[in-house]
């Protein structure tokens, strides 16, 4: 089924300043929509998903997609592209104008939660567009996060393997700082 109009009407917008994205969600029985408007110059970090596949096509716009490794231009004409589990990917917007973008994610998991909660500390200021922290709040707050999400969801920055040996002493020292 195609859906190149379809536009979100359920849930309000969710911004992030720090990587230029607005998104919205859609449930639909055991798949999650994510509506996603990337900003010139706006970035989905490379990440992956363990438990989680995705189907991202551009709705309006053009977008830069990278998955395993392999970059790619999308215009809407291209119709989806599968990311399986455990593949890293990213999107990136430089076309000069706003793209509308969709995924289809199944199960759906929590990346709702973790998209919305993610897009909140970009709003308070806890981190970088790298995905580093900000202060000590800002590395209590990513420490919590990437543990409570990493079953279902994992930057790429700082690398995986780095993440797994020091988030969990980090979330030990910084309990104190969280909000």
């Amino acid at each position: 089924m195609r859906y190149g109009s379809h536009m979100a009407t359920t849930t309000e917008r969710t911004h992030d300043p720090i990587h230029r994205v607005s998104m919205a969600f859609e449930r639909d029985g055991d798949r999650l929509w994510v509506f996603t408007w990337l900003g010139h110059g706006g970035h989905l970090p490379e990440h992956f998903h363990p438990t989680l596949e995705e189907r991202w096509e551009v709705l309006e716009g053009v977008a830069d997609v990278k998955v395993a490794g392999r970059r790619r231009t999308l215009t809407a004409d291209d119709g989806p592209v599968p990311v399986a589990r455990g593949v890293r990917h990213e999107l990136r917007n430089t076309s000069g104008s706003q793209a509308y973008l969709r995924a289809e994610v199944t199960p759906p998991g929590r990346l709702q939660e973790f998209l919305t909660e993610s897009a909140k500390a970009a709003q308070e200021g806890l981190y970088t567009a790298r995905n580093l922290p900000r202060g000590l709040r800002g590395a209590a707050w990513v420490s919590d996060f990437a543990l409570r999400f990493r079953d279902e969801t994992v930057m790429c920055s700082p690398p995986p393997a780095l993440q797994r040996a020091l988030l969990p002493v980090a979330a030990r020292l910084t309990r104190r700082y969280r909000a």
